[in-house]
This record gives structure tokens, sequence and C-alpha cells, in this order.
């Protein structure tokens, strides 16, 4: 009980800071910070990078105000922001890397019974450059919260490959097993924003 009391006296006490000047100092002092990410994540060519960047830097942002008295300092609604920045970061990452990979397997209005092998043939090898190109950018990426990696790696990565095996069962008499690269794909995402190139 006096734990719990001692914690509710703190906050209170730094929700009153809130109406001070130091909450204004604070809240002036993360966006600049927040202004400092978005100037470096221009340094990055590659536009994948510069929202995994952002996501991974915004994340670290939230989550340590979230577990500091800076939250009653800054308050809920200071909060709710950099969480939704994060996760429109998110959908952007998604649609800018992994949608253009999604859609060189896209079938709509196709027959697969109609479908030339050599068509098929070229289709999988734009798709696996495509995927290798991103999967061989991104090892380089760091990010060090565990969970948000893997909920990453499993969110537009992990469609994308389901999507790919969808698209080999639905062409297997056209496909030899020798261009099923499903397992390779998976082993590839093991390794994304691990921050080392492979090898």
């Amino acid at each position: 009980m006096r734990t719990k009391f001692g914690y509710r006296g703190r906050e209170h006490k730094w929700r009153r800071m809130r109406h001070f000047p130091v909450a204004l100092y604070f809240r002036v002092v993360a966006s600049i910070l927040e202004y400092e990410l978005y100037n470096r994540a221009k340094s990055f060519k590659d536009a994948s990078l510069q929202h995994i960047f952002l996501m991974n830097n915004i994340h670290y942002v939230a989550e340590k105000v979230k577990n500091s008295e800076l939250q009653f300092i800054l308050g809920e609604e200071w909060i709710r922001k950099p969480t939704k920045k994060f996760q429109q970061f998110v959908l952007n990452y998604e649609r800018i890397t992994w949608n253009p990979i999604h859609n060189i397997l896209n079938d709509e209005g196709s027959d697969s019974n109609f479908v030339s092998k050599a068509l098929l043939r070229k289709r999988l090898r734009s798709f696996y450059l495509a995927f290798e190109v991103v999967c061989w950018t991104q090892t380089t990426c760091s990010i060090a919260d565990t969970q948000l990696r893997e909920d990453l790696r499993n969110s537009a990565p992990l469609k994308v490959i389901h999507a790919y095996k969808k698209f080999v069962e639905l062409h297997a008499h056209h496909i030899s097993s020798k261009l099923n690269m499903y397992s390779n794909l998976q082993n590839r995402l093991l390794h994304l924003f691990e921050g080392s190139k492979l090898r």
C-alpha cells in the first residue's frame, strides 16, 4: 500500500506541474527533438529507410515518456500524438516498401490456365529481385525493441510471402519446384532490422 500511495502522490505532484512553465519547456524540447528527427530522416535516400528511422525513434520516445513521470507533465493528449504518427509511419512504410512487391503477384482478372510459362517466370524473377533488394537494404537497419521488430516482420512482409505461396500454388502446373523459394523467403525475414547485411 505504501508503494501504491507513494506512486499516486508522485503522480499528483507531476500532474500539477503540467500547468507550470516547466511543462511548456518539456513540450518545446520534445518538439525540437521531433523536428531534428525529421531532418535526420531526410539523410536517407531510400524512402523505406526514412520511415523505419522515424518509426524506430518515435516509438522509442513515446515508450520512454509513457514509462516515466514525463507522462504526467506532458499529458495523455501529447502522448497520443506520437502514437498516431507512429501508426501512420507504419502504414506509409508498408505502402511504399511492400505493396509494390505484392502487386507483382496480383492475379486479378487472369486465368491460370491461359497464363504462359514465360510470363509467370518473368513475374517470379521480378518478385525475387524486388524482394531481395528490400531485404538486403533493410538488414542494415537496426531496431532494438524486440516487439517492434517482430511486429514489423510479421505484418506486411509476411503478407507478401503468403501472397507468394498462394501464387505458386495457383500456378503449380506451370512453375517448376526449383523456382519455389518459399522457405528461403521466410528465412530472409528473420534477418530484417538486425543491423547487419547478410553475406
